[in-house]
């Protein structure tokens, strides 16, 4: 009988091993990094979320802001480019320009997706991929031909796509995987940045303040996506600055924002948005600012080497030879 109950004590401390409370599994994993508030609000029990996913973020703005941000093998087509020069906001801006006093038009918005993460269980029983989207689909009782039907294949095919070279990527469909994801790629010594969500915003212009204070490279960045529950596309993209950015606006508004620098654009589409807008060939650095469900999981800032600051104005590369403020 002994052998019987050690069996299934030795099952249960198994099956708890396995699929340990989210919190508790960040803290085993993560002990000396802070969980976000931004995913903390994701381990919420779900409010209906997952019936109006479909309608977050689907603003021509957003569409814009969020989908060029990682699809570096994406053309621009004639509606995109369209909607650029009508919405008059910065998107792309260069490297060249993270220095105090540069101007840009931007709009800081709080993200309207709210779906939540489904337990590590329940996420790793239900098929995610393309060829499975009619079960999907059924499980979550959605109609084939719903705004939610065509965010989900949307979603399932931007993370089947493929990698421009030097870029590896993961859709993280539980908080537990998105752990594992980037603890694999950085290791366990792990900052996390994001810029904090607006609650009421206008666009306007705002000034580059204070300068550019480098925090991290290749960093992994991970965007919240529109599904039936939370879902992050991860990547990794090797020469990629962090920046905080201390950014004042019109208004009076004071923001420190994440910038995102992909110091080589060789790679992409010709025709992607950023060269279109900033009306350059591929190759100079580049940098945009994520949205706020956008996190960047980032090593502790490394100095980059000398040779490596040819390409910007002197003032910018001393500031990254000698970590500080730009």
């Amino acid at each position: 009988a002994l052998i019987y109950i050690y069996l299934l004590w030795q099952l249960l401390i198994g099956r708890s091993n396995a699929y340990l409370p989210a919190e508790e599994y960040w803290r085993a994993k993560l002990p000396n990094t802070e969980m976000p508030k931004a995913l903390q609000d994701l381990l919420q029990k779900d409010t209906g979320s997952m019936k109006n996913f479909a309608e977050a973020s689907v603003d021509n703005w957003q569409i814009l802001y969020n989908i060029f941000n990682y699809n570096y093998l994406e053309s621009a087509s004639p509606f995109e480019k369209y909607l650029v020069s009508r919405a008059n906001l910065t998107i792309f801006f260069l490297y060249s320009d993270l220095h105090p006093n540069t101007k840009m038009n931007l709009l800081f918005t709080k993200s309207t997706n709210k779906a939540t993460f489904l337990s590590r269980e329940k996420a790793d029983y239900i098929p995610f991929s393309s060829d499975k989207l009619s079960d999907i689909l059924i499980h979550f009782s959605i109609t084939t031909k719903s705004k939610a039907a065509d965010a989900i294949s949307k979603t399932l095919k931007q993370c089947e796509a493929p990698t421009i070279e030097g870029e590896n990527k993961y859709c993280a469909t539980s908080l537990e995987s998105l752990v594992n994801f980037n603890i694999a790629t950085l290791g366990e010594n792990i900052e996390i940045y994001s810029t904090p969500a607006q609650e009421e915003t206008k666009k306007q212009e705002y000034t580059i303040s204070e300068g550019a204070h480098r925090v991290g490279d290749n960093a992994v960045i991970c965007h919240k996506q529109r599904y039936a529950y939370a879902v992050f596309y991860c990547h990794v993209i090797h020469s990629t600055d962090i920046y905080l950015v201390s950014l004042a606006g019109a208004d009076g508004t004071r923001i420190e924002a994440v910038a995102v620098c992909h110091m080589d654009t060789s790679t992409w589409s010709p025709n992607h948005l950023a060269f279109q807008v900033l009306q350059v060939e591929p190759g100079p650095a580049i940098c945009h600012f994520p949205g706020s469900d956008t996190l960047v999981w980032s090593l502790p800032v490394e100095l980059r080497p000398p040779s490596a600051c040819g390409m910007v104005e002197r003032e910018l590369c001393a500031s990254v030879a000698h970590p500080g403020h730009v």
